[in-house]
């Protein structure tokens, strides 16, 4: 292969495999394994007697039609409420069942309390996951994590003026919207020799979160994207094929 093929972007599969199966499902960690993903992205967040489950949304509105609320439910109520066939929000212990140890995952956590950051930490070590992410919202959590462990930290930040004070405070990658990861952005960015993963769709693109144009996957990646948060993974990695050279396992 040429040498001047860099190796490909990580595809990370945003809420597992959710083109094709129910976001943060046993089905959709499967499939986005299966599909070669880099690392596979779950939702975090802690019910009421502290148990850590995989779910993006608050409550259960949107997914099984109920307004129980993860944080004032307990972990054996949320189990007995399914959705589309499965747990609506299945423990991570599932997720690490499922997935092998050597598998990268990327934990968006929702819930940033301190008490659930120090059991996602504590879960992650105690199940021997060499490879996490942990995807975080506000510097303070980052401070927080950063303290505890030397894994990667994800930046979802809200402001993405706040870049500086990520990266000082800890943060390994930034996290940008593809609304703004324009070639201006991208050039600043990684002139301060910093990565960046883009999570593809919304914000005024026209398409779902996750959801992507192969042109425009490809023109990030030659902007310097070293990671796409997306929802279809094998067809991520067929946009990307013959562009870049496979990463190294």
């Amino acid at each position: 292969m040429p040498s001047s093929i860099m190796n490909r972007p990580a595809i990370v599969a945003h809420r597992g495999f959710s083109a094709a199966h129910r976001e943060n499902s046993p089905d959709a960690w499967k499939a986005a394994y299966e599909a070669g993903a880099d690392v596979i992205e779950a939702d975090i967040r802690m019910t009421r007697d502290g148990t850590l489950v995989c779910c993006h949304d608050g409550d259960l509105t949107r997914l099984a039609g109920r307004h129980d609320t993860i944080a004032e439910i307990d972990a054996a109520s949320l189990a007995a409420i399914a959705a589309n066939g499965a747990a609506a929000a299945p423990p991570l212990a599932l997720l690490f069942s499922i997935l092998p140890a050597g598998q990268a995952i990327l934990f968006d956590v929702k819930d940033e309390r301190p008490e659930a950051l120090d059991r996602l930490v504590a879960a992650s070590e105690a199940c021997g996951r060499d490879r996490p992410v942990f995807g975080l919202h506000d510097i303070a959590s980052v401070r927080h994590v950063r303290a505890r462990t030397s894994a990667a930290i994800l930046g979802l930040l809200k402001d993405p003026d706040e870049e500086e004070a990520f990266f000082a405070a800890g943060g390994t990658i930034l996290r940008l919207w593809e609304c703004d990861a324009s070639p201006e952005r991208l050039d600043a960015v990684n002139g301060r020799n910093r990565r960046v993963w883009v999570t593809t769709g919304h914000h005024h693109t026209g398409r779902d979160v996750g959801d992507f144009l192969p042109e425009a996957l490809r023109r990030m990646a030659a902007n310097g994207v070293s990671g796409f948060l997306v929802n279809d993974p094998a067809a991520a990695r067929d946009a990307l094929a013959g562009h870049y050279q496979e990463p190294l396992a």
